[in-house]
């Protein structure tokens, strides 16, 4: 496992209100809902930072690749913040960083991993990411590795 990003590695923050059908049997943020957390910040960038329409535009972005580790156990009625950075950009592939923190806390309670294609809607095919989007997505690339 490596060590937990620490917030000041992130410039965007995306807040999450979790839900109590959030907690797994143990008590805690399932593993599943954190996935679903990090996609959500993404795609909530994709839509309000780059406005792309992620429904019926030209582009999808599909996730090809998803990693979490966990750091410390969140729950509901805790309030989350998704710190989101890019790592890489290549072609039509987006490399995302994210972390997972308490309102306030330095150290994330997980952190992982988006990975995305972007795709021509009709035909499916990758495609490069186009100027806009690119210069969009390289103001939160990450200084230091998070």
């Amino acid at each position: 496992m490596t060590e937990s990003p620490q917030r000041t590695a992130f410039s965007h923050f995306h807040p999450i209100l979790t839900r109590p059908q959030d907690n797994d049997l143990n008590g805690h943020i399932a593993g599943a809902t954190v996935h679903g957390f990090f996609e959500t910040a993404v795609q909530a960038f994709l839509v309000e930072q780059a406005e792309l329409d992620l429904r019926d535009g030209e582009l999808a972005a599909l996730v090809i690749s998803s990693t979490a580790d966990f750091y410390a156990l969140p729950s509901f009625p805790d309030v989350l913040e998704v710190g989101l950075g890019v790592v890489r950009l290549a072609g039509s592939t987006v490399e995302y960083r994210l972390a997972l923190f308490r309102p306030g806390e330095p150290e994330a309670c997980a952190a992982g991993t988006v990975v995305q294609v972007f795709v021509e809607r009709a035909s499916g095919r990758p495609v490069a990411l186009p100027a806009a989007l690119e210069m969009i997505l390289s103001g939160v690339v990450l200084e230091q590795q998070a």
